[in-house]
């Protein structure tokens, strides 16, 4: 059996170059025109009248042959011109059946491997995972080897929250979460792959606000808070500090990346931690999801004192929580408030409201009066009724009964608990209008030292307390009740 070799560009060059020649061909006979289509008038004799019409009859068979010959050129030009494209639709007819006979191939032996899988696991070994659609809008989980997260489903309807990215297995992406409806929250996105990949990002959110419970243990708050993706635990909320400190066990260790740094933090009850810095989303349930941002991994805790170290037997390091939420904005701490990484206008502030047992992130919702600095601002504080003083005050929700300068105490106390029955009043700086006040007992009364003011839970138990964070750094503090 013989085979026809033909190559359409060949076909299509020598068209093109045989065109060249037809008007090569046409030139010459042009420049011969002149002297085929008509001879000069003979002489008189009879023998020259002989010779011009033999010219004339051969000029004539020239035009004639010459014409004939250009009509042939040009049909073969246009034959062998049409061959080349008949070839190459004839290829490219051919090519597409064979990558359409290729991929159906390819899907047959794809959906052969997967099978096992998809019957036991519901996703694939090998393969991408389907986008969500309204019907079912999570995104499908990548296969178990290999294989992108799908895309959760973008909600057009109000109040439609987008659809979560699909997980990688192995070796993959996580899919994008999905765009949220308006007045809703984005979808989270995907784990990335064990070995390889990164975490899709979380959908765009449209809440203007968003709201978390709190639950009290005792005078501390705590909040549910997930860090890369690992479990949500209780985490005491500290408007007292900056930055969320969590143990390394209470986090999700997949696509944690490398530390970003490695510190030392106290937080003044007596037992220190070695933690490392890392950039993780945290998420805080109801669609409130922040970008990666720093968080810190405690890795060791050290006793600073037997105050310290019997917190740490008891178990009881941070108060009811697994870890902290530090939310302020001119505190100190391990990192800034992750808060500020919520999507727009959820990372304005938030507001705490124990009595109502809530937090609330986003623009304040409630008229109050605001002072400078969050936590750390000032005061003028008045003791039974005497002269206002004023004082540095560090507005701590987790500083337990909080504390009072001896400074402005006239009773010459430096220490140990106020007595019961004493009251404390708390105004705006400078501005004598009242924010907030209280009358101690037994078990509740700030502790006597030589330094700041620390207001502890009391202003928290009274009424709702927003924090913004602008102007940055700095930040102020609105008493909504």
């Amino acid at each position: 059996m013989s085979f026809l070799f033909a190559a359409p560009d060949m076909l299509t060059d020598a068209a093109r170059n045989l065109a060249s020649v037809g008007s090569t061909i046409s030139a010459a006979n042009t420049a011969a025109a002149a002297s085929t289509a008509g001879v000069l008038a003979p002489a008189a004799d009879q023998i020259s009248a002989a010779v011009a019409a033999i010219l004339s009859q051969h000029g004539s068979a020239y035009q004639a042959l010459s014409a004939q010959a250009a009509a042939f050129h040009a049909e073969f030009v246009r034959a062998l011109g049409g061959a080349g494209g008949t070839y190459a639709a004839a290829e490219a007819v051919a090519a597409s059946g064979l990558a359409a006979a290729q991929q159906d191939v390819e899907q047959e032996v794809l959906a052969a491997i997967n099978a096992p899988t998809e019957l036991l696991l519901g996703r694939p070994l090998i393969g991408n995972g389907a986008d969500g659609t309204a019907a079912s809008p999570n995104g499908r989980p990548g296969g178990l080897l290999f294989g992108n997260g799908g895309t959760g489903y973008s909600a057009t309807a109000p109040g439609v929250a987008g659809g979560t990215g699909g997980a990688a297995g192995l070796v993959g992406s996580g899919g994008a979460g999905g765009t949220g409806g308006a007045n809703a929250a984005g979808g989270a996105g995907g784990r990335g792959g064990w070995l390889w990949g990164t975490n899709g990002p979380a959908g765009l959110s449209a809440l203007a606000s968003g709201t978390v419970p709190l639950q009290m243990n005792g005078v501390f708050a705590t909040v549910g808070v997930s860090v890369n993706g690992g479990p949500s635990v209780p985490l005491t909320v500290d408007t007292g500090s900056n930055g969320l400190l969590i143990p390394f066990w209470d986090i999700g260790l997949r696509q944690l990346g490398l530390p970003t740094q490695l510190g030392f933090v106290s937080y003044g009850e007596g037992v220190g931690f070695i933690y490392l810095n890392f950039n993780a989303p945290v998420n805080f349930g109801n669609g409130l999801l922040t970008a990666p941002t720093p968080v810190s991994v405690e890795i060791l805790e050290l006793p600073l004192s037997l105050n310290g170290l019997g917190l740490m037997l008891t178990g009881n390091v941070f108060a009811g929580g697994d870890g902290i939420l530090g939310i302020g904005s001119n505190a100190v701490g391990p990192a800034s408030s992750v808060v500020t990484a919520l999507q727009g206008p959820l990372n304005q502030g938030v507001l705490i409201d124990e009595p109502g047992r809530y937090l609330q992130f986003g623009p304040n919702p409630l008229p109050g009066i605001t002072v400078t600095g969050a936590p750390v601002t000032a005061f003028d504080v008045q003791i039974n009724g005497g002269p206002l003083q004023q004082v540095l005050a560090l507005v701590d929700s987790g500083g337990n009964q909080g504390s009072i300068p001896s400074s402005i105490l006239e009773t010459g106390q430096t220490s140990g608990p106020l007595p019961a029955g004493t009251t404390i009043s708390v105004y705006t700086d400078g501005a004598l209008t009242p924010l907030y006040s209280y009358t101690t007992t037994e078990t509740n009364s700030p502790q006597v030292l030589s330094g700041q003011m620390n207001t502890g839970f009391m202003p928290f138990a009274q009424g709702p307390v927003y924090i913004s964070y602008s102007p940055t750094g700095v930040g102020t503090m609105t008493f909504d009740f």
